[in-house]
């Protein structure tokens, strides 16, 4: 069995013990799939990206997919060397010192957060389709996704088996709600030329280069490849972690990836004219060529596959929460590290982490709670993203990174790694850019972020929390 890192004493548990090794390569693949979930991944943002690009918004996603391919690397390259629950925290901690890695996971944590409630009001909109609800009943929506999501921490409570089965069936949900209906529209119901896809390439006159097509189309698609570092969160309950979670972050990926461009693909190929200026050019493609019956069949899946999403993403929260618990650094720490005594899980930290997910429905109510959601979550993501990519960078221009230790991919991680950094700011920069004319959807990033700040630095003060310096050649591994 693969050792992990040896700690530091910061990293000693403060109330219990290491969880057991009872997931596999396969689980944390599988964790990552799910979490990313081509269902949730393109119909999330399709009708977004439809009506910023049209059809041309296909090759977006190929650009976008290049870029976290080039992210999932370096994070294996990083999970190679510090195989530890707390992924993004912990490898920042690591690379530029405590503090640098505590507003790592602190904004990592709270982009996890918030994407536990906008993909549980995702699902719940499906649902709607799927048992005739009302889905213009925004306190009806609310509810339901509620219940999505204190479904999904009820998995997690019950333990490794119950998550590994609720992973199986998305598995199943993907299959046959992607791969398979995109077989049978491409067969049966294609309707336009693959010519069209040329459709966002333009640039319109008169039009900054932040607001063409192509560019916004991009911006969106950022939302269809997040959350494949979760496998990262499970290195603690892997055999071999510094072999299998590197493999499970980028394998969990390119799976995905090429699971939503080849169902966009048929989406666009099949979708008819009228579902083109659709609300919801998804449902609208499905509804003209599916009897009734067979597409609520349909949305049933789809629901499936979302709350399959949540509970992926309630499992890495949770252990994101569980690894600040055991090093001490967020308030009720000594709660927060414990594991279950029988099933060995951080169930404190994902009741926790469940009810915040729930009381972040309050502040984001509004008229604008899709667009400011699916916002938010892609800007917080790929800002997590950059504090450990920046500080691989920092730490190998400094000279405190080991190169003769052996990583993930050897030299060719390491250049993805300078790629990697390049592509992370390039779309930081995209997803934030002010375009809407509304100020409650383009500031409130900047506005969030600066409060989560201020309030980070208020419970450092509090835990009396002080610097440690970053490693060194010879303290790397520790």
């Amino acid at each position: 069995m693969d050792d992990i890192a040896t700690r530091t004493t910061a990293d000693t548990p403060t109330a219990a013990g290491p969880m057991r090794r009872e997931f596999s390569m396969w689980s944390a693949a599988m964790l990552g799939f799910v979490f990313v979930s081509p269902i949730v991944a393109m119909y999330m943002v399709f009708g977004l990206g439809l009506a910023a690009a049209g059809p041309g918004f296909w090759w977006a996603l190929v650009v976008v997919l290049i870029g976290q391919v080039l992210i999932g690397v370096t994070f294996g390259v990083l999970a190679s060397r510090w195989p530890m629950a707390g992924g993004v925290y912990q490898w920042s901690r690591r690379l530029l010192g405590s503090a640098y890695g505590w507003f790592a996971g602190w904004a990592y944590m709270w982009t996890l957060l918030v994407t536990l409630t906008a993909v549980s009001y995702g699902g719940a909109l499906f649902a709607a389709a799927a048992f005739d609800l009302d889905a213009e009943n925004q306190k009806l929506m609310t509810f339901v996704g509620m219940v999505i999501l204190a479904g999904a921490v009820l998995i997690n409570v019950l333990g490794r088996v119950a998550v590994r089965i609720v992973g199986f069936l998305c598995l199943v949900a993907e299959v046959t709600g992607s791969v398979g209906i995109a077989i049978w529209l491409l067969c049966f119901h294609k309707v336009n030329s693959v010519s069209s896809l040329g459709s966002a390439v333009s640039w319109p006159p008169d039009t900054a280069f932040m607001a063409t097509p192509f560019v916004l189309a991009v911006m969106f698609a950022g939302w269809s490849f997040l959350g494949f570092e979760s496998a990262s969160t499970l290195a603690e309950e892997v055999g071999q972690p510094k072999r299998d979670i590197p493999k499970a972050i980028v394998g969990s990926l390119i799976g995905v990836g090429l699971v939503v461009l080849f169902t966009c693909f048929a989406f666009l190929m099949a979708m008819p004219e009228s579902a083109v200026n659709d609300a919801d050019p998804v449902a609208a493609t499905l509804t003209a060529y599916l009897p009734a019956p067979v597409f609520k069949a349909v949305m049933i899946l789809f629901v499936i596959a979302y709350f399959a999403t949540v509970v992926a993403i309630s499992s890495a929260v949770s252990r994101i929460v569980w690894s600040y618990g055991r090093n001490g650094e967020l308030p009720g720490s000594r709660h927060l590290s414990r594991l279950h005594p029988r099933i060995n899980t951080p169930t404190t930290a994902t009741v926790v982490t469940g009810a915040i997910g729930i009381a972040l429905y309050l502040p984001f109510q509004s008229e604008q709670i899709y667009t400011l959601l699916v916002t938010f979550v892609t800007a917080g993501f790929f800002m997590s993203f950059g504090f450990p990519i920046v500080g691989l960078a920092i730490s190998k221009l400094r000279g405190t990174w080991d190169p003769t230790e052996p990583t993930f991919l050897g030299r060719a991680g390491h250049v993805a790694g300078w790629l990697a950094l390049v592509w992370v700011i390039v779309e930081t920069v995209n997803v934030l850019w002010p375009r809407t004319g509304d100020p409650w959807v383009d500031w409130a990033p900047f506005i969030v972020t600066a409060a989560l700040f201020v309030i980070g630095l208020v419970i450092r003060a509090r835990l009396g929390l002080k610097e440690t310096s970053q490693q060194t050649p010879e303290t790397a591994n520790a």
